[in-house]
């Protein structure tokens, strides 16, 4: 297959080089930016939602609380929803449903109750730039992942596992990890005791001489 940048012009080349530096700037002045949260986000495997089984998009018919409800007993919810569900706050800004299920078996009972479309959508990406109706992303698996019960009596996946969709899903947000460890209550370690800690002791006092 011919290389296609091959056919570029210099102004279409210059512009593509101009981009990258762009792109190059901004991933150091977060890295800068976001100093020791860096260094822990990127320590994290990040875990694609998508990539753990068969994805299906179903269109909603009914309210998206409607639909977690209906789910409740089969699901095990994922990335914002989990966030969600847990903490009330996502990190995603259309606010959808994401689970794992274990066969099509659910989806079929809400369609029948006219809580969500009976034919698949078209359009599975998880963070889509452009508009859309509200879907539920179920991605099927063999076996449902580790889970944690929140207020509700829902299932969410793992605080190690939200923190991997998180990684996997946004990328390296620092901005997002932070409110991933806040909402967690994962501890950190604090600058400023950090350095009082490792600060040496204050000399003795001398005495005057008398």
């Amino acid at each position: 297959m011919p290389d296609v940048r091959k056919f570029l012009t210099a102004d279409e080349r210059l512009k593509e080089l101009q981009r990258d530096r762009k792109a190059l700037r901004r991933e150091r002045m977060i890295r800068e930016v976001a100093g020791p949260v860096w260094h822990r986000m990127v320590r994290v495997v990040p875990l694609s939602f998508e990539g753990q089984g068969r994805l299906v998009a179903r269109v909603l018919l009914a309210s998206r609380e409607d639909v977690i409800e209906a789910l409740r007993p089969d699901a095990v919810f994922a990335v914002d929803t989990a966030m969600r569900l847990a903490h009330g706050a996502g990190f995603l800004a259309i606010q959808e449903v994401q689970a794992y299920l274990v066969g099509e078996e659910p989806l079929n009972r809400l369609a029948t109750a006219g809580l969500i479309s009976s034919d698949d959508y078209f359009d599975s990406i998880v963070v889509r730039p452009w508009p859309g109706p509200t879907r539920l992303l179920a991605c099927l698996v063999d076996e449902l992942p580790p889970s944690r019960e929140v207020q509700g009596g829902y299932r969410v996946v793992t605080r190690e596992r939200l923190g991997r969709e998180l990684v996997g899903t946004v990328g390296p947000r620092a901005d997002l990890f932070v409110l991933y460890e806040k909402v967690e209550g994962i501890e950190t370690p604090g600058a400023p005791e950090s350095r009082t800690a490792s600060s040496p002791p204050d000399p003795p006092e001398r005495r005057p001489r008398s």
